[in-house]
């Protein structure tokens, strides 16, 4: 049995094949995933005094490496919640979560647990998810669905290529469908993505941050740092052409571009260094990074979205330059904690030469982004309250 599929046996006792674990009440067997669980409850808010509910956290990813925004969201959230919860996982891979799905069913799972909370994919749920979901309503306990996204309604930006498109397309507009009439409580990361996806009542959810990282602070190399893929539908395109600008005024200046790896590595200019690096080992990155950077198109779908990489930008205490999409400016302009611009490359340019050229404005937005990610509304811990309230009401109270 893995880190994503712990079944329980009982309602009183412990799981089947029992792992290492933390005084969280997850149970996990990979030593990474167990080290954040730590990390992030010894950092958090108190957990509760009485009695701890029993939720199954089914997560339609694996999240074992934290390698891409919706695996750190789940790494994150798991955390947060098993300060107050047992945690009974299933996630992974649609082949991987087909056992535990049956496992958990056969098992009488959904009578075992107080509440289910799912974070599902951007693609299509699977049969075996539907299922499970809905015997846990059937057994009269809250479902909780959080609804990651919905590109797919956005086709004069993600066109759909090919038959295989046009299935998957209809694929999740059918299982989106079903997960909206099998929750009892919607979770959505934006009140915009909840009005597109038509989500009664839905409880905002967007990421969080983790006051426990390291405060990096302003560092000592003028390099710019960007995080994700390299993909012209999040902007790096215009990031390229912004950094074009900014080297024609300051030639020292470097990129740092973290993440996977992508067939344009090869045609990109010298000056762009390429980096691999998940959640665990982006603290040590970005600490020579002058400043990081969001360099997103403002339209209708990424004024959706709060970026998981905005968070930990603010964790970290690294100035921020941002576009000034919806969310990011929701997040980022009451407090000053970044510098938002336009998404031409020219203002994505002149907001990165303000921050590698001013001192005190770099120190200043250093530490907004900071103050900002340690107040207790903006964290994991908040996120993970709300969520448990949501689904449990009054039968579960938090005593920080």
């Amino acid at each position: 049995m893995n880190a994503q599929a712990m079944i329980w046996r009982r309602r009183s006792g412990g799981p089947a094949g029992r792992a290492p674990s933390d005084p969280s009440g997850i149970l996990v067997r990979d030593a990474p995933t167990r080290r954040e669980v730590g990390r992030l409850t010894r950092g958090s808010l108190s957990t509760t005094g009485g009695p701890r509910p029993r939720v199954l956290f089914y997560a339609m990813y694996d999240s074992s490496k934290p390698s891409n925004a919706p695996r750190v969201r789940i790494r994150m959230l798991q955390a947060a919640m098993a300060r107050h919860a047992d945690l009974v996982l299933i996630g992974g891979s649609p082949r991987q979560r087909l056992g535990p799905a049956i496992a958990f069913l056969l098992r009488a799972g959904p009578w075992r647990v107080d509440a289910a909370y799912v974070e599902t994919a951007t693609t299509a749920a699977m049969p075996w998810d539907l299922a499970v979901l809905a015997m846990v309503r059937s057994a009269a306990r809250p479902v909780g669905i959080f609804f990651r996204d919905a590109y797919q309604l956005f086709r004069g930006i993600y066109a759909r290529r090919g038959p295989r498109a046009w299935l998957s397309d209809a694929a999740w507009r059918i299982t989106t469908a079903a997960l909206r009439r099998l929750s009892s409580v919607r979770f959505a990361p934006s009140q915009g993505l909840a009005d597109l996806l038509r989500l009664r009542a839905a409880v905002l959810l967007p990421p969080g941050t983790d006051p426990t990282s390291p405060d990096l602070g302003v560092g000592d190399r003028p390099l710019v740092a960007y995080v994700g893929a390299r993909s012209d539908a999040i902007g790096f395109d215009r990031l390229l052409d912004a950094m074009t600008l900014v080297r024609s005024e300051r030639p020292d200046v470097r990129l740092l571009a973290i993440g996977p790896a992508s067939q344009r590595d090869g045609a990109l200019p010298s000056w762009v260094e390429l980096l691999t690096a998940d959640r665990d080992e982006l603290a040590e990155a970005l600490r020579p990074v002058r400043v990081c950077v969001i360099p997103l198109p403002i339209n209708a779908y990424t004024d959706l979205a709060r970026p998981v990489r905005l968070t930990d930008f603010l964790a970290f205490g690294k100035p921020i330059v941002a576009t000034d999409t919806r969310e990011t400016h929701a997040v980022l302009g009451p407090g000053e904690a970044g510098l938002l611009v336009d998404d031409a490359p020219s203002a994505i340019a002149g907001g990165l030469l303000r921050v590698l050229g001013d001192d005190r404005l770099a120190t200043r937005l250093a530490q907004s982004a900071r103050a900002l990610a340690c107040d207790p509304r903006m964290t994991w811990e908040d996120r993970a309250q709300e969520a448990l309230t949501s689904l449990l009401g009054s039968r579960w109270q938090t005593d920080g």
